[in-house]
């Protein structure tokens, strides 16, 4: 067989093939079982799971464009710190997780932070997530929310940047002031007495 002849029959056999799929895709496929009970109530409780709820529906409030400005001590007895910028919340993967990305500077140095808030239907909890360009560290706090102070307030531990290998107590509150006011206050327990260390308000954008 020539090569020129080969050519023309895979030709043939490449639209005979592409002239079958049509067929092909009308052909039934076998119908799937029908799931058991215990198989549907897994099911049910997935579909559960994964649905964004109220809580979620809340978090979707601080969605848009905001300015903000910290004070944050270093030192108890020395004047604050302080540091703007800008903060842009949106809602990701269906609206289940609230994401921010926040803008500014601090003593000189550009500032970047990545923020997330998430509420887990399967544990009732809060989780806030936080990394920045300042460090290297992901930092994962779980949390509740108070609907009478209309504060989400999350806990837990962190290394001491000044000396990793002491682990100090975090805390961190979230208030709903109104609409387009809202306040963050970081706390952090050292000596086994805890002090307010930055102070962030956020003002939305007209």
């Amino acid at each position: 067989m020539t090569f020129a002849r080969f050519v023309r029959l895979m030709i043939v056999f490449a639209v005979a093939f592409l002239a079958s799929l049509p067929a092909r895709a009308q052909e039934k496929k076998p119908a799937a079982p029908p799931m058991s009970k215990e198989q549907q109530a897994q099911m049910d409780a997935m579909m559960k799971a994964m649905a964004p709820g109220p809580a979620h529906k809340q978090l979707a409030q601080l969605v848009g464009d905001w300015t903000f400005t910290s004070k944050m001590w270093m030192d108890p007895s020395a004047p604050p710190t302080d540091m703007s910028g800008t903060t842009s919340y949106r809602m990701i993967l269906g609206g289940r997780y609230l994401h921010g990305e926040h803008h500014g500077s601090f003593m000189g140095m550009p500032f970047e932070g990545l923020g997330d808030v998430a509420f887990d239907n399967l544990t009732q909890k809060y989780y806030a997530s936080w990394m920045d360009n300042m460090g290297t560290s992901l930092l994962v706090l779980p949390g509740s929310y108070d609907a009478a102070k209309k504060a989400y307030t999350f806990t837990g531990e962190m290394p001491d940047p000044a000396k990793p290998s002491v682990v100090i107590k975090v805390r961190e509150v979230i208030t709903l002031v109104d609409a387009d006011t809202h306040r963050l206050e970081w706390y952090q327990t050292q000596g086994g007495k805890e002090a307010r260390t930055m102070e962030i308000v956020y003002t939305r954008k007209k």
